[in-house]
């Protein structure tokens, strides 16, 4: 039977444990009572209108404050909330997941487990943080699976064209390229599934994975699609969410996400080896009213700074990593002035799978690795802002497919390289 696993004294009714449920939506919270309610209160009514029966799996990792009993209140007597344990991790503070929180493969494990166990015929994921969810939102997420359009609804969010640029640069045109699905948003924090797809989530291996933490929701968005189920997104606006902590710097960030992207790509080599293409995933709802957020305060001009800086210090690094033709390239682009800064497209492509494959032969160590890709990726990004017109979201869309078709046009050069290695070495 599930148990608090908070320290509220609210006890939860054995006949509730695991009663049968339509939807079952899972939470992630640690001290979230200021914002817990508006998140429950938006889950109730969105799934309201598409299922009978609903239940709030609350993984709560033993909350100090009224969490779980404002989530109670805010549920009702309608909808039934139960909390259940999971391990929530000390963790350093310089070594924060870059996105979610400590312990979350943990608890969407749970959260996965207790919707199974009460027949759900869909599960939908949100976060306790989250400070403007609409029940809309909700909506667009678990209709798809309840009328059986699709496996797999990942949350898409409407963000400044210089925000998120490591998964505009690296996370989506990757697994663009090798999986096949054009999944923008491949790491989002808000997904919904369906039964048989939560069964082959919890049939996978990587839960108990010491980077489980921080790539647990690419991970699931890969066996979506990687077991060919029907995988969608969902454009919910603009994501607003409470700040509990300080975040990770920009190494450790790009450690974690392209950490976790290559571990998972190393995984399922045979499967992408074999894809050829991609295909657009279906898209519910619009982004229509929605105002873009302001700009990042991001300096383009100290991002190039950076990437020459690195160019200097690095470059007999990067010469281990990649074949002469780049660092003669790279050396081009350091040269350059503001106006003629630009990093290609295919050159990029090329980067990000060199350093997949010094990932895969295990060249350097992993830590020394991704760090040598940070000088790199803030060379992109300048390369990408001082690109006339990208500050325009029509036009930056424009811009990263074409780059996610640069990386389907140099997938041989990866998958030549990844079967033949020593045909490539200098």
């Amino acid at each position: 039977m599930a148990s608090t696993g908070s320290s509220s004294s609210i006890a939860i009714a054995d006949a509730d444990s695991a009663r049968p449920s339509d939807v079952v939506v899972g939470i992630q919270s640690y001290n979230d009572a200021d914002t817990i309610g508006g998140v429950v209160r938006s889950a109730r009514e969105g799934i309201r209108r598409h299922a009978r029966t609903g239940c709030v799996i609350l993984a709560d990792g033993a909350s100090t404050d009224r969490t779980v009993a404002l989530a109670r209140e805010v549920a009702g007597e309608e909808y039934s909330v139960v909390a259940v344990d999971y391990r929530r991790p000390e963790v350093d503070p310089l070594k924060l997941p870059y996105h979610g929180r400590p312990g979350r493969a943990a608890a969407m494990r749970a959260v996965l487990r207790a919707a199974r166990e009460r027949d759900a015929k869909a599960c939908v994921m949100l976060d306790a943080r989250l400070t403007n969810l609409k029940p809309e939102s909700v909506e667009r997420l678990v209709e798809p699976v309840l009328s059986g359009q699709m496996d797999y609804v990942s949350a898409h969010y409407v963000r400044h064209p210089y925000e998120g640029a490591l998964t505009k640069c690296v996370i989506y045109p990757v697994f663009r390229a090798l999986y096949g699905a054009r999944l923008r948003q491949p790491a989002a924090l808000e997904f919904a599934c369906s039964a048989p797809l939560l069964d082959h989530f919890l049939e996978q291996r990587f839960w108990d994975s010491e980077q489980a933490p921080t790539g647990v929701d690419m991970w699931l968005a890969a066996a979506a699609v990687t077991g060919k189920y029907r995988v969608g997104e969902a454009l919910l606006g603009v994501r607003s969410a409470a700040v509990r902590s300080v975040a990770p710097d920009l190494s450790t960030a790009l450690g974690q996400l392209v950490g976790a992207l290559l571990i998972d790509l190393k995984s399922r080599a045979n499967f992408w080896h074999r894809v050829r293409g991609s295909a657009a995933v279906p898209v519910v709802g619009n982004a229509d009213g929605v105002v873009t957020p302001p700009p990042p305060d991001i300096d383009a001009e100290k991002l190039r700074e950076s990437f020459g800086l690195g160019y200097a210090a690095l470059r007999d690094v990067w010469a281990a990593i990649m074949p002469p033709r780049t660092i003669i390239e790279l050396k081009r682009v350091a040269d350059a002035p503001s106006d003629r800064f630009r990093i290609q497209d295919d050159v990029w492509a090329r980067i990000v799978y060199d350093f997949a494959l010094s990932h895969h032969l295990k060249t350097m160590p992993h830590e020394h690795l991704l760090g040598a890709l940070v000088p790199l990726y803030l060379g992109w990004l300048a390369s990408f802002m001082l690109e006339p017109g990208t500050d325009d979201p029509a036009v930056a869309e424009q811009r990263i497919d074409r780059l996610g078709t640069a990386f389907e046009t140099q997938k041989p050069y990866l998958i030549s390289r990844w079967r033949w290695p020593e045909r490539f070495r200098s």
